[in-house]
């Protein structure tokens, strides 16, 4: 799922900079702007902040499977 069409990042982008960034430091506090400088990419209109804040957090406590890190997503799916 595209998760910011201004730069073109995915849902899998973001638990891949989580994931490699926890890996390179596991204490690093992780923020958007750091996923973004990850990617070597920049936010234009800030609407996805929220959304990718979402996935961060998500990935980093329940790993990229977790329903928690989809907010789309209904319990029932």
């Amino acid at each position: 799922m595209i998760v910011c069409s201004c730069a073109v990042i995915t849902d899998k982008d973001v638990a891949d900079a989580v994931s490699a960034l926890r890996t390179a430091d596991p204490f690093v506090v992780l923020t958007p702007g750091l996923i973004y400088r990850h990617l070597s990419k920049r936010p234009s209109c800030g609407n996805c902040l929220p959304l990718i804040t979402r996935l961060m957090v998500g990935y980093d406590e329940d790993g990229p499977g977790s329903a928690a890190s989809l907010p789309h997503r209904s319990h029932l799916e």
